[in-house]
């Protein structure tokens, strides 16, 4: 981190890290923000899981009769597949630009309690703020780490992909290269699944049966309906992109453990934009509608493509 400085612009899109240990600091650092927003008349949404959001409700009772008042979301459905949210925050953004008000926003999508790979997708997802919102109307969105209760190494990916950071006694600026730091994670491969796992490979004929093959094999894992609906479009969408887009076949895995199933489809092509997915499509236009429905209704989604291939995970948690 650099020395404290007053950072950034108020004509561009911020993008804050605080860092917090404890809920005093939470409440004192997120209640300013907060109040200085709707100081300010803007359009003030706050995205945190339960617990966080009752602390805040509690902190800003005197506050929350203002003009606008605050929107809260609960951050651990609105982001249980973190490849959601940046929908979320571009819906609140047009809401807000076609009502003449500035945004800002809080959001903690690293919360204590998420698994490994959730937590791998939060940094990612941020790091996909910058060229998904670099561009557009004005924002700011400070987004809250539990310093003292998350792992060490998303404390530094925290840093890693945002220009700024705060505290409740300081701020600064991160000299962070985010445009580095995305290409490195989107195109470095997942971590390998370890245990035994059903491996094959597919080609245009085979669509069908990779539907009911994984179809077959969600069920024999006992997860819910919804889950084996979902990991059978999963299947079908992900083997059609293959077949389209990825040189005409692809590798199918499928791998379970107590905590969760996961089905992985790979192939030979490479996708150049790591937004894929993370926006409802635009009528009409081609490319991307596959893997939004599947951030949609899967518990997890994640993309990687290099120059060895393309990669789609999907992970149902059991």
């Amino acid at each position: 981190m650099t020395a404290v400085a007053e950072p950034g612009t108020a004509t561009a899109f911020r993008h804050e890290a605080f860092l917090y240990r404890g809920d005093q600091e939470f409440r004192t650092g997120v209640a300013a923000f907060v109040r200085e927003g709707l100081e300010d008349g803007d359009a003030v949404v706050v995205a945190e899981p339960a617990d966080r959001l009752a602390l805040l409700r509690e902190e800003l009772a005197d506050d929350l009769t203002r003009d606008g008042g605050v929107r809260f979301l609960d951050m651990a459905d609105i982001g249980a597949n973190p490849g959601r949210i940046l929908g979320v925050w571009a819906a609140a953004l047009a809401e807000a630009t076609a009502a003449g008000r500035r945004l800002r926003g809080v959001g903690e999508p690293a919360y204590p309690g998420r698994r490994s790979p959730e937590l791998d997708e939060c940094y990612l997802h941020e790091l996909l703020f910058a060229p998904a919102f670099d561009d557009g109307p004005a924002w700011r969105l400070m987004c809250p780490y539990d310093v003292g209760r998350l792992p060490a190494a998303v404390r530094d990916r925290a840093l890693a992909s945002h220009p700024e950071w705060s505290t409740v006694v300081g701020c600064g600026t991160t000299g962070a290269d985010l445009a580095d730091a995305l290409d490195r994670s989107f195109s470095t491969p997942l971590a390998a699944l370890s245990g035994p796992m059903l491996r094959g490979t597919f080609r245009a004929d085979d669509v069908p049966a990779v539907r009911h093959t994984v179809g077959s094999w969600a069920r024999s894992c006992r997860l819910t309906d919804e889950q084996v609906e979902a990991l059978e479009l999963a299947a079908s969408e992900l083997a059609t992109n293959t077949v389209v887009h990825g040189g005409g076949s692809g590798t199918l895995a499928m791998w379970v453990d107590p905590r969760a199933a996961v089905l992985e489809v790979g192939d030979g092509g490479r996708l150049t934009d790591p937004l894929v997915g993370r926006f409802r499509p635009e009528p009409g236009r081609e490319g991307g509608a596959g893997i939004y429905l599947l951030h949609q209704l899967c518990d997890l989604v994640q993309v990687r493509s290099g120059p060895d291939g393309t990669t789609v995970r999907v992970t149902a948690w059991r």
